[in-house]
């Protein structure tokens, strides 16, 4: 059963043959000099320089999945991974920000006309931890809060962080949908924030994934999604599902390419002189099953994932939400992508010897960004956990059953939600609930 209200209906996005532009995975190719000239300072000053931020927003990568009406390009997402996997092979802070300036957006299209007039849209956003405190008044919100590992906010214009709501009498209120605090994610100008230079990390450093303040800031209610997840200003295919955290599995598979295509190099460099292992290396019969598993694994996890991605974007041009075992078998391809691109660089990494292992060598910051990438909260293989409650539960008779709760879960409505309601009228009401409807005491 569809639920379509939107008068603009969904679309398919064409994929891979896109008509009357470059795809974005031409336009990626076509930066690799830019990237590559300027890895010392990404790497060393742990910054994106200007031009290359300019680059990707106007080549369409900053304005992926910012809707067509606003000058989006709205692609399908194996265009959009297409050109994540490739910035990711030239350098994996480059693709990890083109991972998060997608050009999502959940303000109404009103409100982004107006924003888009003054300025560009480059948002980066914190909304895994809700380390902000919101209290409503008229006309919308004072928020107050600081989010850590916020990636590319030196070079966004907007900042977006989540927040639990609070009432006058400065408790929690608790929303009816799931009995947890009420969260909401405010918006606001970047200049309005004070940015901390926390991030000194192992890999991915010109991420500027720091933290950033704000302190009894207003927050216009236009500004503030109200409904988290449930709400979709724009109900088409591409914003029906999580395809923007599919770039994770683009990025690894990226990196991946990339170390493979390093150490394949390396075998062809002349060894220095008395170097026993550097002549020896490709020639040991452990490094050639070690640089063929490591291709294989990593072409097998991405075929799977991208066959899933597809799958999932077909199910989603017709109806919402896509089909539950769908986005099951996704989370866990994704998660499998990440970490089978994590093993094949260690195996290559561990074949390369010294070379591998001197700062400023480009293997060794491949190993270093997907240590770092993998060990992202969503990407933990403990995220596996949900999957396996669901095989397991699934044909049950009060099944299936997963916690759905935290980090690691699989994007809702899920079917303990159906089983109050059916799913449908969980969205009416999160379209039409608002915060101070929750208690006759909680007012704006």
């Amino acid at each position: 059963m569809n639920f379509v209200t939107n008068t603009l209906a969904p679309y398919p996005a064409t994929y891979p043959v896109v008509e009357g532009r470059a795809t974005l995975l031409d336009e990626a190719r076509k930066l690799e000099p830019m990237i590559r000239d300027a890895e010392s300072i990404i790497e060393n000053e742990r910054r994106m320089p200007d031009e290359i931020t300019d680059a990707l927003y106007d080549n369409g990568m900053y304005r992926a999945f910012l809707p067509r009406e606003l000058g989006g390009l709205e692609v399908h997402p194996l265009e959009w991974l297409d050109a994540v996997e490739e910035l990711s092979r030239i350098n994996g802070s480059v693709g990890w920000l083109c991972m998060l300036h997608s050009g999502q957006t959940f303000l109404k299209r009103e409100v982004m006309e107006k924003l888009l007039a003054q300025d560009r849209w480059i948002m980066a956003s914190n909304v895994g931890r809700a380390a902000g405190k919101a209290v409503r008044v008229p006309g919308g919100y004072r928020i107050s809060g600081r989010w850590s590992f916020t990636s590319g906010s030196p070079e966004a214009n907007w900042l977006s962080g989540r927040c639990i709501l609070y009432d006058e009498n400065d408790q929690p209120v608790m929303n009816p949908r799931d009995g947890l605090p009420w969260f909401i994610v405010g918006l606001w100008p970047a200049k309005d924030a004070t940015l901390i230079d926390t991030w000194d990390g192992h890999g991915l450093r010109g991420t500027g994934s720091g933290d950033f303040e704000i302190k009894d800031l207003f927050v216009p209610r236009e500004m503030v999604n109200e409904a988290g997840i449930w709400k979709r200003p724009f109900d088409r295919a591409l914003y029906r599902y999580w395809f923007n955290v599919m770039a994770h599995g683009a990025h690894a598979l990226g990196l991946a390419r990339a170390a493979i295509d390093e150490f394949t190099g390396l075998v062809h460099v002349a060894a220095r002189h008395g170097s026993y292992r550097q002549a020896k290396l490709g020639k040991e019969q452990i490094n050639q099953i070690t640089l063929g598993k490591a291709d294989t694994m990593v072409r097998a996890a991405r075929a799977y994932f991208w066959q899933l991605v597809e799958e999932a974007y077909n199910d989603a041009v017709e109806s919402w939400p896509v089909n539950y075992d769908l986005r099951v078998r996704v989370q866990a391809a994704l998660l499998n992508t990440v970490h089978v691109s994590r093993q094949a660089i260690d195996m290559i990494f561990q074949q390369a010897g010294a070379p591998a292992v001197f700062r400023g060598r480009r293997l060794e910051r491949i190993h270093r960004d997907m240590l770092t990438a993998a060990n992202h909260a969503l990407m933990a293989e403990a995220a596996f956990d949900r999957v396996g409650q669901y095989l397991m539960s699934k044909d049950s008779p009060n099944g299936p059953e997963i916690e759905i709760g935290g980090i690691g879960f699989i994007p809702g409505p899920h079917p303990q939600h159906d089983r109050v309601k059916p799913w449908q009228d969980w969205v009416r009401e999160a379209e039409t609930r608002r915060p101070e409807a929750t208690s006759a005491s909680f007012s704006g």
